[in-house]
């Protein structure tokens, strides 16, 4: 039976594992106002740092350990000393026991990959991506259920995939693609790029459905979303550009990507002062 276009979910050996093993880890996050993110994926997790990926997460359910993949640069020396973590090509490689988990993703330790990570991988847009994704936590009427998303079929990134309240307990997807407004692509390559997404979404519309049900219910789970919070995910792909900044050449781009495509959905964020909003 071939597996199904995507399963952005835990196995349940995998869940509960990370259920009774990562809650200091959660706390860190929800604590950091999600600068740091954990992202399900199939069976295991990636580590974020304001949008760049730390590392991967996966549970060895016949060993009980988890290794743990983090790219060799974002790893201090002090770090390799204490874990002795195996060396594969360009990544180290942890196979730990639970216990030592909070040693490794320490404050100091996640703070130190972090900016290693930071140091490295920096892009702008991505710091625009992170500020949507951390800005608009803790909503009912949008929720932010993922971000680089893939499936079997392709390898292109939707770079945010949300999901709208349409009703009490009805949601919709929404894919938002993220774009400064200094970005050629908004002329006309993001069109194509989200009608994409969307066709993609609405072609596999019931494996997506089971995924990102199964992914919310795990992540309320671990206590990423509130309890309270029910989910059903109806028919009807939404798809919005989201633009920040460099208004004067973001409103040329917005006008000839409209010209050519005036159906498309855009949202400008602009980065004005105007001083009869100071508190």
């Amino acid at each position: 039976m071939s597996k199904p276009v995507i399963s952005r979910y835990l196995s349940p050996t995998t869940y509960e594992a990370v259920r009774n093993d990562f809650v200091f880890l959660i706390d860190k996050i929800k604590e950091s106002g999600f600068e740091y993110g954990l992202q399900i994926r199939d069976d295991y997790l990636n580590l974020y740092y304001k949008g760049n990926s730390i590392g991967k997460i996966s549970y060895k359910a016949g060993q009980k350990v988890y290794e743990i993949k983090i790219h060799r640069k974002f790893v201090d020396d002090s770090i390799v000393k204490r874990f002795s973590p195996t060396i594969v090509k360009d990544y180290a490689v942890f196979a730990l026991p639970s216990k030592q988990l909070h040693p490794l993703f320490s404050s100091k330790n996640l703070l130190s990959m972090g900016q290693r990570v930071k140091a490295v991988q920096f892009q702008e847009e991505i710091v625009f991506e992170q500020m949507l994704l951390t800005d608009n936590a803790n909503r009912d009427d949008l929720i932010i259920i993922d971000r680089q998303v893939v499936d079997r079929d392709h390898d292109t990134k939707m770079d945010l995939l949300g999901l709208k309240r349409k009703e009490p307990g009805k949601y919709q997807f929404c894919v938002i693609e993220v774009k400064l407004g200094n970005n050629q692509e908004l002329k006309e390559d993001v069109f194509q790029q989200l009608n994409g997404y969307v066709e993609r979404i609405t072609k596999n519309f019931s494996q997506y459905k089971k995924s990102y049900e199964l992914n919310f219910t795990q992540k309320q789970g671990l206590g990423l979303f509130s309890e309270g919070l029910k989910i059903e995910i109806v028919e009807g792909v939404l798809g919005i550009v989201v633009v920040g900044g460099y208004s004067g050449l973001a409103e040329k781009s917005i006008s000839v990507l409209k010209s050519k495509h005036p159906d498309i959905k855009v949202l400008h964020i602009k980065n004005e002062i105007r001083f009869n909003n100071l508190i």
